[in-house]
């Protein structure tokens, strides 16, 4: 267990503590090249994972009333299914071209994560 320098007082703080005992300050975590951080909890998991152990937040594309959607999820819903109620009912094919734009956007920037709207 090395000592390193808190970032905010300088003290000497175990770089395996979760904050500063003098002021509270977190301890900043080094992040592997597979490791990402969750923006809800700080919690390092794995550049795959989908659920934050910790707080249970989801990684997606965006979010519906039954959840997180996935990659194929997106794909179905925001690209595929759009198509054929656009030549069924034209009238409303202008208010579908947002949704397939938003999926195209979100596709393309990838996965974000949504904090769990249930914790339990």
């Amino acid at each position: 267990m090395p000592l390193i320098n808190c970032k905010d007082c300088n003290s000497e703080i175990s770089d395996s503590a979760e904050s500063c005992p003098k002021c509270g300050a977190p301890v900043p975590r080094t992040i592997g090249a597979d490791q990402e951080q969750c923006p809800h909890c700080m919690t390092i998991v794995h550049q795959d994972a989908t659920t934050c152990p910790s707080c249970r937040a989801k990684k997606g594309y965006a979010t519906n009333a039954n959840g997180v959607l996935g990659k194929t999820g997106m794909i179905l819903g925001g690209l595929v299914l759009p198509i054929p109620i656009m030549i069924a009912f034209p009238p409303i094919a202008l208010l579908l071209i947002p949704v397939m734009l938003f999926s195209v956007y979100r596709l393309k920037t990838g996965p974000v994560w949504y904090a769990n709207r249930n914790p339990s």
